[in-house]
């Protein structure tokens, strides 16, 4: 455990393993994230063990202690989750991880909706309210059944593991400066792109052919976590020659 600790790097530190953040650890193993998780419960840490083949690194403490998330590694981390049951103890966590790096994006639980405007302010990059995402689940299961049928079977699907994921272009990307269709991604990864979010901020839904890749823009694409993955690769490494992928471990 404490090699994996040690080891551990550009991953999510979770903080509360609870009925919320047991998920928020599932889903990041589920997409082969690097992560940690914090709880000052130790069964409930310990149960996490259960959910992949690998280790999966762990720190019992208290998510606010400043020892506890540099146990954490969170000098190396790229990003936090508070998923604590009480909103001052998030606010707490979101503050003090906020000083500890300020590059890290932080994500909290509100659980008043109330508290969101106050978990911004402590420095949270976004803050998810369950009561709020429950309500608006619930209407769409009554309008828009088939699409939520849809959305539940591409994250429960174990064989293909399809996920809607972001991979942003860096600048020296061989891909900058390329038109879609002569980027050969769909045809190497079979990954459907879905929208391209520009470096203003600006979204282009279902773009076409022509539309140009520019460096730090986000592609938001549909497919296999194993192909994200070649994808997040590639566009650093480049093709080869023959636009197939280098041989890349995932």
């Amino acid at each position: 455990m404490q090699k994996a600790l040690r080891e551990v790097k550009d991953h999510v530190i979770v903080c509360g393993i609870g009925t919320t953040g047991v998920h928020v650890v599932e889903e990041l193993l589920w997409t082969k994230r690097p992560l940690v998780a914090i709880d000052h419960d130790e069964a409930k840490l310990d149960k996490l063990q259960d959910l992949s083949p690998d280790v999966v690194p762990i720190v019992a403490g208290n998510a606010h202690d400043d020892e506890v998330l540099r146990a954490a590694g969170i000098d190396r981390a790229i990003g936090l989750v508070s998923a604590l049951t009480d909103d001052a103890d998030n606010l707490y966590v979101v503050q003090t991880a906020r000083t500890l790096n300020p590059k890290l994006r932080i994500v909290s639980k509100g659980v008043e909706v109330g508290a969101t405007d106050k978990l911004r302010r402590a420095g949270a990059d976004a803050v998810v309210t369950p009561s709020y995402i429950g309500g608006v689940r619930m209407v769409s299961e009554m309008v828009r059944p088939q699409v939520v049928e849809f959305l539940d079977l591409m994250l429960r699907d174990k064989d293909k593991n399809l996920r809607i994921e972001e991979v942003t272009l860096p600048a020296e990307s061989s891909l900058v400066g390329k038109q879609l269709s002569d980027s050969r991604i769909r045809s190497a990864t079979n990954l459907l792109i879905v929208a391209l979010r520009a470096h203003d901020g600006r979204f282009i839904y279902n773009p076409g052919p022509s539309e140009t890749l520019e460096a730090g823009m986000a592609l938001i694409v549909l497919g296999e976590t194993d192909q994200v993955l070649k994808l997040r690769a590639a566009v650093a490494q480049g093709f080869g020659a023959t636009g197939k992928f280098p041989a890349i471990k995932v």
